[in-house]
């Protein structure tokens, strides 16, 4: 595992005080260029995570984020003189006023809410205890914080020093900001380790991929499925073999079921990853559940 650092995007990154879904009007913040590549060449994966309430008051759309992700990370390739520098965009387009219906929710992924730090550890094997994240809101602190990183707030304004009671750090600029960090615990990764920034996207995208809610893939689903479908079929034959219908079979399809039930309300929590994981937990046990009454009543 690897540590990170994560970083919001407006007025972090680039200089924008609303909504921007025009990728010729990105302007990077002075020095961030620089202060990204000692983070980078110190071994931390740099990963973007902004809220885009934008796409859900209807301004642009999820097509203008991705351009104007792919216009910051040129920009930030070109004035570092580097390739690759960050890894991967996460953003939420969900607001739980959005006047496009579609986008009308309070998400997980949505900033004060972890969502979108735990995603990114999941795809890219992130150690969380090990990484930060830099903000200039009070609800970046809350996500870190949420996620289990340290966490850096970005003000000049004094009156705003109150609301960082979370955070691990307040200073002025990403400079100062990159300076904490290295100096607190630099966690250097070889570069076999880190391997290529592009891996994870789908070709032929020459900057890193911006990622949604959208699109996580749920093959959870899927698999549950295909395991209740094989231990029907088990029963089935079974059944066939012996000829009856025993009290014990009977329990297990019952118990089979309730495991099915379990694992059904846990997809209903995917967003949710403390839930879903509760869900799914107790269908497993429920399915050994299953296999042992089965296999008792081979026995018999």
């Amino acid at each position: 595992m690897q540590p990170a650092v994560f970083l919001d995007r407006d007025n972090t990154l680039i200089a924008n005080d609303g909504d921007l879904g025009d990728p010729n009007q990105v302007r990077l913040m002075d020095g961030v260029a620089g202060a990204l590549k000692r983070l980078h060449d110190a071994g931390y994966r740099l990963i973007v995570v902004t809220n885009q309430g934008g796409v859900a008051r209807g301004k642009y759309t999820e097509e203008d984020v991705d351009a104007v992700h792919q216009r910051i990370a040129a920009l930030i390739d070109e004035a570092a003189e580097t390739d690759g520098m960050l890894d991967r965009f996460y953003y939420c387009p969900y607001h739980p006023q959005a006047s496009v219906e579609e986008y009308r929710r309070d998400h997980p992924w949505r900033k004060p809410h972890p969502g979108m730090l735990l995603q990114a550890a999941r795809d890219l094997h992130i150690d969380l205890a090990q990484s930060w994240l830099i903000g200039d809101q009070p609800r970046d602190i809350q996500a870190g914080r949420a996620a289990g990183c340290r966490a850096i707030l970005l003000t000049n304004d004094q009156s705003r020093h109150e609301q960082a009671e979370e955070a691990t750090e307040v200073v002025g600029t990403l400079d100062k900001a990159v300076e904490v960090i290295l100096n607190a615990a630099p966690a250097r990764a070889s570069t076999a380790a880190r391997g290529s920034n592009l891996a994870d996207n789908v070709a032929p995208t020459p900057m890193p991929a911006s990622h949604s809610p959208r699109d996580v893939p749920d093959d959870t689903l899927r698999q549950m499925r295909q395991s209740m479908q094989e231990l029907a079929e088990e029963i089935r034959l079974e059944r066939m073999q012996r000829g009856d219908f025993t009290p014990l079979m009977m329990v297990a399809v019952l118990f089979q079921l309730l495991a099915l039930l379990l694992a059904l309300l846990g997809m209903l929590q995917l967003e949710q990853s403390t839930a879903f994981m509760n869900w799914m937990i107790g269908a497993g046990l429920v399915q050994l559940l299953v296999i042992t009454t089965l296999l008792f009543d081979a026995r018999r």
